[in-house]
């Protein structure tokens, strides 16, 4: 890594003839949300390398979402014959595993399917390579999985062959038995010109559904929408496991989310638009999607919810405060005073600010204060819970604190969930009672206000 030049490399990968080295990372191109490739380097001093994947416009090793396992860096896998690298990336949804041929940089696909495939080790086993990778998908939890990519190994030109995937483990056979989870419709809809992916979990209805009701029946309503945001911005969700949304769904609440502007997988410049934007923007591609469920008849628009962590947390404040269509709110260990986040927890200083907003605070503070949601708390009348680690540093404590202090001196139908001894990874490494309890608080919050319809906070 080298930050005084402005270039971040990392999980170098030596060649199988010792003669390169392999690296992901990028240059800083634009800013913090620049795309990460695979480069090759010669194994001396001063090199500049060469580009290998930035022409597919992937993000390789980007971080996709699930509060039950991480799409964690594989970083470069050489093939035995050093002519060609596997890697990992998203693609509409889907975390797949690719190749790029290191003689004339052709990338290729080697499997497709809607899952989130990770981890991946491969061998040789003559001509073919045999991969081992962790695979889950919208429904199922992680388990390992192993298939064959059919020969050649030479880097030819020609596509390769994949042998059908195998299970290999059940670690949740038994554990799970029983369960009935709740599969997603895929969605596309359209803003500005940028299309976004989402994905719609569709609770029963209670009294029947339009297919069932007679002629002349009464049609039930839809059930109670909670609108789910992603963190980063520069994150993605897809079709991965989030067991908070199917406890939602237990409860009888629908759950839709998407990828707006600023998420990874769709290309530099969709994760780029979002620039000096975190608001206004990101909102409206979300918002565009709730609208169709409810122009659809599959969300009722008076019992519609939102959350979202970090990033989330920061676009649910932004969105309750300019917005009074939201029955109830949770913001979880989120971003509310853009200054104090950027200059202080684990990222800041002198660097991530001009990273993400290519300026510091005390050179636009305007910038700054129009871009905080704590600037707007005055506006926001939606009951709002908000969660926060009292071990976080990539959003300190007193983030929470500070939007907490406004609302409840205005006396607005807020509460804070001081969740001790956690850090910023509470719901994918906290503790499993921790993550439990916080799962239990999202769902009863909602609850209380979309389900029961009530009106006033709930007891504590």
């Amino acid at each position: 890594v080298s930050v005084g030049k402005e270039r971040l490399f990392r999980h170098p990968a030596w060649s199988p003839d010792g003669k390169h080295i392999a690296a992901v990372g990028h240059r800083l191109e634009s800013g913090n949300p620049t795309r990460d490739d695979i480069h090759v380097f010669r194994a001396r001093a001063g090199q500049t390398g060469k580009n290998l994947t930035g022409h597919a416009d992937l993000f390789v090793d980007a971080a996709m979402n699930s509060d039950l396992y991480s799409a964690g860096a594989t970083g470069p896998l050489w093939a035995p014959d050093g002519g060609s690298i596997l890697f990992n990336a998203p693609v509409d949804g889907s975390f797949e595993l690719w190749r790029v041929r290191v003689a004339d940089s052709g990338v290729e696909q080697l499997t497709k399917g809607q899952h989130m495939l990770v981890s991946p080790s491969i061998a040789a086993d003559g001509d073919d390579l045999v991969v081992v990778a962790i695979r889950g998908d919208a429904i199922s939890p992680p388990d390992l999985v192993s298939f064959t990519i059919v020969g050649p190994r030479k880097s030819a030109a020609k596509p390769v062959k994949l042998k059908a995937m195998r299970r290999l483990t059940e670690l949740m056979a038994d554990a799970w038995k029983g369960i009935s989870l709740v599969e997603p419709q895929e969605r596309w809809h359209q803003v500005d010109g940028r299309k976004i992916q989402g994905w719609f979990y569709e609770a029963p209805r209670k009294g029947g559904t339009r297919a069932k009701a007679g002629k002349g029946a009464k049609v039930a309503k839809p059930a109670p929408l909670v609108v789910e945001i992603h963190g980063g911005p520069a994150t993605l969700y897809g079709f991965s496991l989030m067991w908070e949304w199917q406890l939602l769904l237990a409860a009888g609440i629908s759950v839709y989310a998407c990828n707006p502007r600023g998420s990874t997988g769709y290309g530099q410049a969709f994760a780029k638009a979002n620039f000096r934007d975190w608001g206004d923007g990101p909102q409206a591609d979300i918002e565009a999607g709730v609208d169709a469920l409810v122009k659809e008849g599959k969300a009722d628009p008076a019992r519609i919810g939102v959350t979202g962590g970090s990033y989330g947390g920061y676009l649910t404040a932004w969105m309750v405060a300019h917005s009074d269509r939201y029955a109830a709110a949770v913001a979880c260990r989120g971003v509310y005073d853009m200054t104090a986040e950027m200059l202080s927890g684990d990222m800041g200083g002198p660097l991530f600010g001009g990273w993400e907003l290519d300026a510091q605070p005390w050179e636009d503070p305007e910038l700054y204060r129009r871009l905080s949601p704590l600037t707007y708390a005055t506006q926001i009348h939606t009951p709002l819970l908000i969660q926060h680690a009292e071990q976080d540093l990539r959003c300190p404590m007193t983030q929470a604190e500070e939007l907490f202090s406004v609302l409840r001196s205005l006396r607005r139908p807020v509460r804070l969930m001081r969740t001790p001894g956690e850090t910023h990874e509470l719901t994918r490494s906290g503790s499993p009672f921790r993550r439990i309890e916080n799962q239990e608080r999202i769902r009863d919050w909602f609850v209380h206000y979309l389900v029961d319809g009530a009106r006033t906070l709930p007891r504590t």
